[in-house]
C-alpha cells in the first residue's frame, strides 16, 4: 500500500466496520458514510458516490486532475483526502458544493501551484494540508476563501518565499507548518495576523537568520520548531514575546554562542533541544528564566566546560543530556540544584576525573550514562545517594582495575537493581578485557611502584577540599590546587641507592594531568649530611623545593 499502509488499514477496517451497500467501482464503502478508493486503474473521480458519505479517501490512484465541481453531489462530505495520487492540477472551484467540508488533504502529488480559485467554496474548512508536492510559490490572497482555517500544513514542498500578507485572512489559525521547504528568508511581518497561533514549524529550511521582530505578534505561541535551518545566531530579544512557549527546538543549526538573556522570558518553557550546534560554552544565567524546564539536551556540541551554577534554577528538570561534547571536568556542585533529575547523559566526553559529590544530591536519579569518557576510576561512595539508580552505562572507559575500583565492583555486584554496567578493564595487563563486575576483591589490588622507598607530604595548605589534584601516571607525585594557588605537594622519593651523595642535588621534571588541564613541575632535592642525635649513623635528608614552570 506504499506510503500510507497504516492509515489505509485503519480507515478501511477499524473505523467503519464491514461494507454495507454497493459503491462505484473500484471503491469500497464502509458504514454508509465512508468511501475508500485505492486502485491504480482509477483515473477520474468516480460517479455514484453515496450521498451520505462524510469521509472520502483516494490513496495511490492514478488521478492526475480534479475537475471543477467534481464533488458537487457529495455535499455531506466533511473529510476529503488524496494520498499519493499524481494530481497535477485543480480545476477552478474544484471543491464548490462542499459547505460542510472540515478537512482537505493533498499529499505526495504533482501539484506545482495552487490558486485562490482552487479553494472556492471552502469557507468552513478548518484543516488544509497540501504537502510533499513540487509547489514552488504561494500567491498573495491564496487563503481569502478559507478564513476558517485552524490548521495549515504546507511542509515538504518547494516554496522559496512568502508574500508578506499571505496569512492576512487566517485570524483563527492555531497550527502552521512550513517545514522542509526552500525558504531562505521570511518577511518580518508575515505572522502579524496570526495572534491565535499555538504551533509553528519552520524546520529544515535554508534560513541563515531570522528578523528580530518575527515572533512579536505570536504572544500565545506554545511550540516553536526551528531545527535544521543553519541558524548562526538568535537576534537579541527575538524570543522575548513568547511568554507562553512550552517547547523550543533549535537542534541541527550552526549556533556558536547564545546570549545570557536568550531564554530569559520563557518562564513556561518545558522542553529545550540545542543538539548538534557549534556551542563552545553556555553562559552563566542562561536558564535563570526557565524554572519549569523538564527536559534539556545540549548533545553534539563543543562544550569544554559548564559553569557551576548553570542549572541551579531548574528544580523541575527530569532529563539532562550533555553527551558528545568535549567536557573534561564537572564542577562538584554542578548538579546540586536538580532534585527531580532522573536521567543524566554524559557519554562521549573527555571526563577523566569525577568529584565524589558529583551526583550526591540526585536522589531521584534512575539512569546515568558515563560511557566513552577517559575515566580510570571513580571516587569511593560516588553513588551512595543514588538509591533508585537502575541503569549505569560505563563502557568505553579505560578502567584501571585496581584497589581504587574495588568499591565500584562491589557496588555493581550487590546492587538490588539491574544495571547496564559493561565496564571492561584496560589495565593492569593481566586483567585487560575482564569485566569489572565479575572481578573479586582479591583481584583488585594496588602494586607498590618499584623504586619507591619513602614518601613525604610537604607544605600543607589551608583547610578545604582542593578543586584539582594533578598527578603523574605512576602516582609518584601529586599537586593539590584550589582556585587561587597550589598548596599541597606529595612526593614519593626513589630508593636511597638511586639518590646522589651528600652535597649534591636530585632534580627531575614531571608532567602532571588533571581534569583542570596539564601542569609541568620541576622538583629539586638537596642532599645533606645530618649528624646523628643518638649516636646513630648519619644519613641523607631531603628538602623539596617545588618550582612550577606553568601555572595550572
Amino acid at each position: 500500500m506504499g506510503r500510507h499502509p497504516l492509515l489505509l488499514c485503519l480507515f478501511a477496517v477499524a473505523l467503519w466496520g464491514g461494507p454495507a451497500w454497493l459503491c462505484p467501482p473500484p471503491c469500497q464503502c464502509f458504514g454508509n458514510t465512508a468511501v475508500f478508493c485505492s486502485e491504480e486503474s482509477l483515473w477520474d473521480v468516480p460517479e455514484g458516490i453515496p450521498p451520505n458519505t462524510t469521509q472520502l479517501l483516494f490513496a495511490e490512484t492514478s488521478l492526475d486532475s480534479i475537475p471543477s465541481r467534481a464533488f458537487a453531489n457529495s455535499s455531506a462530505l466533511r473529510k476529503l483526502l488524496f494520498l499519493g495520487s499524481p494530481i497535477r492540477s485543480l480545476g477552478e472551484a474544484a471543491f464548490v458544493g462542499l459547505p460542510d467540508l472540515q478537512e482537505l488533504e493533498i499529499s505526495d502529488s504533482q501539484l506545482s501551484a495552487v490558486t485562490a480559485g482552487n479553494l472556492l467554496g471552502l469557507a468552513n474548512l478548518s484543516k488544509l494540508s497540501i504537502t510533499f508536492s513540487p509547489i514552488g510559490g504561494l500567491e498573495a490572497g491564496l487563503f481569502e476563501n478559507t478564513p476558517g482555517l485552524e490548521a495549515l500544513h504546507l511542509q515538504g514542498n518547494q516554496v522559496e518565499s512568502l508574500p508578506f500578507d499571505l496569512f492576512r485572512p487566517l485570524a483563527r489559525l492555531e497550527t502552521l507548518s512550513l517545514s522542509q521547504n526552500r525558504l531562505a528568508e521570511l518577511p518580518e511581518r508575515v505572522f502579524e495576523p496570526l495572534q491565535l497561533l499555538r504551533v509553528l514549524r519552520l524546520s529544515d529550511n535554508p534560513l541563515p537568520g531570522l528578523p528580530p521582530r518575527l515572533f512579536t505578534p505570536l504572544a500565545g505561541l506554545q511550540e516553536l520548531f526551528l531545527e535544521g535551518n543553519g541558524l548562526v545566531e538568535l537576534p537579541a530579544g527575538i524570543l522575548s514575546p513568547l511568554r507562553h512557549l512550552k517547547r523550543l527546538h533549535l537542534q541541527h543549526n550552526a549556533l556558536v554562542r547564545l546570549q545570557p538573556s536568550a531564554f530569559a522570558s520563557l518562564h513556561r518553557l518545558a522542553f529545550l533541544n540545542l543538539d548538534s550546534n557549534q556551542l563552545v560554552e553556555l553562559p552563566e544565567g542562561l536558564f535563570r528564566g526557565t524554572p519549569h524546564l523538564l527536559q534539556l539536551s545540549v548533545a553534539h556540541n563543543r562544550l569544554q566546560m559548564v559553569p557551576e551554577g548553570l542549572f541551579g534554577h531548574l528544580c523541575n528538570l527530569t532529563m539532562l543530556v550533555l553527551s558528545h561534547n568535549h567536557l573534561r571536568h564537572l564542577p562538584a556542585g554542578l548538579l546540586g540544584g536538580l532534585p527531580a533529575l532522573s536521567r543524566l547523559q554524559l557519554s562521549h566526553n573527555n571526563l577523566s576525573v569525577l568529584p565524589r559529590e558529583a551526583f550526591a544530591n540526585l536522589t531521584g536519579l534512575e539512569a546515568l550514562d558515563l560511557a566513552h569518557n577517559q575515566l580510570l576510576s571513580l571516587p569511593e561512595g560516588i553513588f551512595n545517594s543514588n538509591e533508585v539508580l537502575f541503569n549505569v552505562a560505563l563502557q568505553g572507559n579505560p578502567w584501571a582495575c585496581d584497589c581504587h575500583l574495588a568499591h565500584v565492583a562491589e557496588w555493581l555486584r550487590y546492587t538490588e537493581t539491574p544495571l547496564n554496567a559493561q565496564a571492561l578493564c584496560r589495565s593492569p595487563a593481566h586483567l585487560k578485557g575482564w569485566s569489572l563486575p565479575g572481578l573479586q576483591a582479591e583481584q583488585l589490588t594496588c602494586r607498590r611502584e618499584p623504586g619507591a622507598s619513602r614518601c613525604r607530604a610537604e607544605a600543607p595548605g589551608p583547610l578545604g577540599e582542593p578543586q584539582c589534584t594533578y598527578e603523574d601516571p605512576a602516582g609518584a607525585i601529586q599537586l593539590a590546587c584550589d582556585s587561587e594557588n597550589c598548596h599541597q605537594l606529595s612526593l614519593c622519593l626513589p630508593r636511597e641507592a638511586a639518590l646522589p651523595g651528600p652535597g649534591q642535588r636530585f632534580s627531575r621534571d614531571w608532567t602532571l594531568d588533571s581534569a583542570c588541564g596539564t601542569a609541568r613541575l620541576r622538583i629539586t632535592v638537596s642532599i645533606e649530611t645530618v649528624e646523628p642525635l643518638h649516636g646513630g649513623e648519619a644519613g641523607p635528608a631531603g628538602t623539596t623545593a617545588p618550582a612550577p614552570e606553568e601555572s595550572p
